[in-house]
């Protein structure tokens, strides 16, 4: 009886490890290509997003959340270099109304980082219901900055194409956070 006892408890513990270890994989949907295509298509420039995506290679072997979560690095990363580039430029011109634009785009740049490691932390902690003010914020700021340059004098470094790949950053994480929670 003992020797039963002992076999079943066995068998009994094997069938929950492997219950715990195939079930998490079956819920947990692996993105393909396709399922990129369709997310980035949802944004303003399809082929750029793609492409971004394409450049970190967790991007295909994750599920909407993990991806979710890529988009948020890939943003993290270009706000971070965006900043320290309108740090050097604000400290390198010798002109002063270039000079309050790179610093206060500097400040845009500082307050979107900040509403992106937000954004990150509530998504690693599942807290979906600010996230998406979060990301508007961050849009708001590169908006902000943008506008900065509508009036003279020209920006010599051009800064648009990374304003640009930025605001298409903060896009993606939208919409990779809208797909997550209609999943």
């Amino acid at each position: 009886m003992a020797s039963f006892l002992n076999n079943f408890s066995s068998l009994l513990i094997s069938m929950v490890l492997i219950f715990l270890l195939v079930v998490p994989s079956l819920m947990c949907h692996s993105l393909e290509e396709k399922d990129l295509q369709y997310i980035c298509s949802k944004t303003h420039n399809p082929t750029d997003c793609l492409n971004l995506f394409k450049s970190d290679p967790r991007s295909l072997n994750t599920d909407i959340n993990g991806l979710t979560g890529v988009a948020v690095d890939l943003a993290l990363n270009k706000s971070n270099a965006v900043h320290t580039q309108y740090n050097q430029l604000y400290t390198d011109t010798t002109d002063s109304k270039l000079q309050e634009k790179y610093i206060a785009c500097s400040k845009n740049y500082n307050d979107a980082i900040r509403d992106l490691q937000v954004v990150k932390k509530y998504l690693e902690i599942n807290r979906y219901k600010f996230i998406i003010v979060e990301i508007n914020d961050a849009l708001q700021e590169v908006t902000s900055c943008r506008s900065a340059f509508k009036r003279g004098p020209i920006d010599p470094a051009n800064m648009d194409y990374h304003n640009d790949e930025f605001k298409l950053l903060c896009y993606m994480v939208k919409v990779t956070f809208q797909y997550l929670i209609q999943k």
